[in-house]
């Protein structure tokens, strides 16, 4: 059977870049354009900052599927990220993976936990 996608679903720990932790505006701007960029088709966008200290709660809706991310700056600079991609009319893992790369480079994690599915 053909593979029909790629689930990444990654732990960043430390990150260094603190500021993309609390700035909702920063933090969709950078996604939105990553997501573009690789080909990605955005259906519809949400990004909640909490309180004052708190993260963010963002999540893209896509043609190919989705990106979630949730940051806890309180949590020693803590975040989750997830991001699937449907393959019916074309490979999309590779626009998926330098998403997740591009997303690393910005945050600068000093640790992450990584678990790369793929769907059949």
């Amino acid at each position: 059977m053909d593979k029909k996608g790629v689930h990444i679903i990654s732990n960043f720990f430390g990150c260094k870049n603190s500021e993309l932790l609390v700035d909702e505006k920063m933090l969709s701007q950078f996604l939105i354009k990553t997501v573009k960029e690789n080909g990605m088709t955005v259906l519809k966008k949400y990004f909640h900052k909490f309180e004052e200290g708190g993260g963010i709660t963002g999540y893209i809706l896509l043609a190919e599927s989705h990106v979630a991310i949730h940051t806890w700056p309180e949590k020693d600079n803590y975040l989750t990220f997830d991001i699937f991609v449907c393959n019916l009319s074309k490979d999309n893992t590779e626009g998926a993976q330098r998403i997740y790369e591009e997303t690393i480079k910005a945050f600068r994690p000093e640790k992450k936990e990584e678990h790369i599915i793929e769907r059949d």
